[in-house]
């Protein structure tokens, strides 16, 4: 079973990233000012990174895969961790650095972006991982899709 992105997330980062770009430029008169921006952009970045580390970190404790492309070469599912609390923390830290460069453009127009993100990332990445995970382990799987959301 291929997954039906050929883009890997990071890469959909960036293209993201660029829209959002490229709206603040053509669409200026939604700007905003945000005097805390700053202290916010930096929390947001290092919750970002906290969560990709320590989801990695899982990963590797697990010895199972975290590429994007190879959800059928996972040969353990990773519950623990951030995985406890949410099935998808390395995509939560992407959202969270769009969210950091939404604020940083402070433009209202750059924002409408991120669901578009959130549903591209899961409608071609998470689906079919999840078709993957629930076929190599359907009764674990199941249990664990029941104790953590897909997001948050």
């Amino acid at each position: 079973m291929s997954l039906e992105l050929k883009v890997i997330p990071p890469v959909q980062l960036i293209i993201s990233a660029g829209l959002m770009f490229s709206l603040t430029k053509y669409l200026p008169h939604y700007h905003f000012n945000l005097s805390i921006s700053l202290p916010l952009i930096v929390l947001l970045i290092l919750v970002a990174s906290l969560i990709g580390t320590l989801a990695l970190y899982d990963f590797r404790k697990h010895k199972t895969t975290f590429h994007p492309h190879t959800p059928e070469k996972t040969s353990t599912i990773v519950d623990s961790g951030v995985f406890a609390y949410s099935r998808n923390p390395m995509y939560i830290s992407l959202l969270l650095v769009l969210i950091a460069l939404g604020i940083y453009l402070q433009n209202y127009s750059s924002f409408i972006i991120i669901p578009l993100f959130i549903w591209y990332i899961t409608r071609f990445q998470i689906i079919p991982e999840e078709r993957m995970l629930d076929k190599l382990f359907s009764n674990d799987y199941q249990a664990y899709c029941q104790k953590v959301r897909r997001w948050f």
